[in-house]
């Protein structure tokens, strides 16, 4: 997989030649269909696009049936390239439709928001919601080329800027205790290709490692299987909230969940309790009982057992994996921190 950082216009060359010799196919969702001109104008050969609808309410088998449709339609081969220009939704389900389609169709990806840069563009992994569980049905297949250009994130609304950092200080969490420094100390004004390159840097490591999750890439789960869970919860009641808000209160709440578990010392509970309570405020405000989060986490793919299994923080730079904890421990863990919240 190659990946290019700098404007999609600076890269021309490199995306056509990519595509030579190629019938093109591309993919918007309805943010991004604003970019078509600029597609347009850099692409030197004729191509056709789709247009899907945004918003995770959207990632579903109907809008991948879409796709395929689409690709069908248009006589599409295995050795054609499918464009997908989209956030994490977009590019999670159009990499899955190319993934399955003819076998395997290749496909790039240009992430147009920070969490799609920072974190669903970097690991191969695809899929839809299914039943209202996050992620139900996927893959794990790697695009051919990445462009990650930050001019798209201009237009990008506040509130989908602060979800995507939310991946940026997971991945502080669990491996870069520089990058937490740096994000504690410039809480307003970030240099956003500086905290792409190190994410990218770090997640692109592990899974280098480690590309079907069998050991360490389990690190990049911190905060997600209390994080999905509500993500599916408020899917199930048609709310749907955007990802980074429901993985910054799975990364606080599995920090309890170390703490009580006595794997991280209460100083380094408190700074990211602290941190990520002031950075992410009112948008992480969630009123769900428990037994809905522990009925949700027993679907969590990563469970090997009647426990269910996390990935915890020993310190702020590190994470564990692995630990597999009993359902009434940690059903008594979610009671104590909501009855304190």
């Amino acid at each position: 997989m190659k990946t290019y950082f700098g404007s999609i216009q600076k890269h021309s060359f490199e995306i056509n030649n990519l595509l030579d010799h190629k019938n093109i196919y591309m993919v918007f969702d309805e943010n991004t269909l604003e970019y078509l001109n600029a597609f347009e104008r850099i692409i030197t050969k004729n191509f056709k696009y789709l247009v899907i609808p945004s918003g995770e309410e959207n990632k579903t088998l109907d809008n991948v049936n879409k796709i395929w449709g689409f690709l069908n339609l248009n006589h599409a081969k295995r050795g054609d390239f499918l464009l997908i220009i989209g956030g994490g939704m977009t590019g999670d389900m159009a990499g899955f439709a190319a993934s399955t389609f003819k076998r395997g169709m290749k496909f790039i990806l240009f992430p147009s928001t920070l969490l799609s840069m920072v974190d669903s563009s970097i690991g191969g992994k695809t899929g839809f919601n299914y039943n209202f569980i996050k992620n139900n049905i996927g893959t794990l297949a790697f695009p051919e080329a990445v462009f990650y250009d930050i001019n798209f994130l201009k237009t990008l609304p506040k509130n989908h800027m602060i979800s995507g950092l939310s991946e940026v200080y997971k991945h502080s969490i669990i491996g870069d205790p520089t990058l937490w420094n740096y994000l504690k100390s410039n809480p307003k004004e970030f240099d956003y290709n500086y905290i792409i390159e190190r994410s990218y840097n770090l997640k692109s490591q592990i899974v280098a490692i480690d590309p079907n999750e069998n050991n360490i890439r389990k690190k990049l789960n911190f905060g997600h299987t209390v994080g999905h869970a509500i993500e599916s919860f408020y899917l199930n009641k048609k709310q749907p909230l955007l990802h980074g808000f429901a993985i910054a209160k799975g990364m606080i709440i599995e920090s309890f969940i170390a703490k009580k578990e006595k794997i991280l010392n209460d100083d380094d509970f408190q700074e990211i309790r602290n941190i990520l309570t002031k950075y992410f405020s009112s948008y992480i405000d969630f009123k769900i009982k428990t037994e809905y989060l522990m009925k949700l986490m027993k679907f969590d793919k990563k469970n090997t057992s009647k426990k269910i299994n996390f990935s915890l923080p020993s310190s702020i730079g590190e994470v564990s994996i692995n630990h597999e904890i009993e359902l009434k421990k940690v059903e008594s863990y979610l009671l104590e921190f909501f009855q304190n919240d």
